[in-house]
């Protein structure tokens, strides 16, 4: 990570290291970007939130679709399973559940939001990473941003790994969640 990019701190570079072990380089960059938005978020609202578990909480947002390719809980759950045994390990017990709530919530639109805090800095960073404009200069944010961690595809590395554990295991994409829909829209182009 750019020295511009991300707090300086032993949790968010562990966070970042792990991240980059087990995800897609394409998600990588894309949680990096999540977590530059999540907190141009807050800083522009004047929200005080804590910088490091804005960017842990969006570094590991993603980790569903790499680990728990057999646990039959949805991605959102299985990483927000994995970003809280993350914070526990690292004696981080007390913020392991806000962290928990902001990457299960992260694709549940008006509930994220709401819970608001972490929850929703993530939500909407995520939501600025797919072209939403949460901030006034949005558009020079994500240009800025992009030169730095560049998309590589996002959208086909992120929905290839849900997709292809969904149709493995149809009880990680329950009807009404994201998941079951990136399936049906995948099973409707593939007829």
């Amino acid at each position: 990570m750019t020295a511009t990019s991300a707090p300086d701190a032993p949790l968010v570079q562990a966070a970042f290291a792990h991240a980059a072990g087990i995800l897609d380089p394409a998600v990588l960059n894309h949680s990096i970007r999540v977590a530059v938005y999540a907190a141009a978020i807050a800083e522009h609202e004047g929200i005080a939130a804590d910088d490091d578990l804005v960017w842990v909480a969006a570094l590991l947002h993603d980790l569903g679709t790499a680990v728990g390719a057999d646990d039959p809980l949805r991605f959102e759950v299985v990483g927000a399973n994995a970003a809280r045994d993350f914070l526990r390990a690292h004696g981080r017990t007390d913020d392991a559940d806000a962290v928990w709530d902001a990457v299960a919530l992260h694709t549940s639109p008006h509930i994220a939001e709401e819970r608001g805090g972490l929850t929703r800095f993530v939500r909407l960073g995520v939501r600025m990473d797919f072209g939403a404009d949460p901030l006034p200069d949005a558009d020079a944010v994500r240009t800025a941003t992009e030169r730095d961690w560049p998309r590589l595809d996002i959208e086909s590395a992120l929905t290839g790994p849900i997709v292809r554990d969904a149709e493995r295991l149809p009880e990680k994409a329950p009807a009404s969640s994201w998941p079951h829909d990136l399936l049906v829209a995948h099973r409707a182009g593939s007829r």
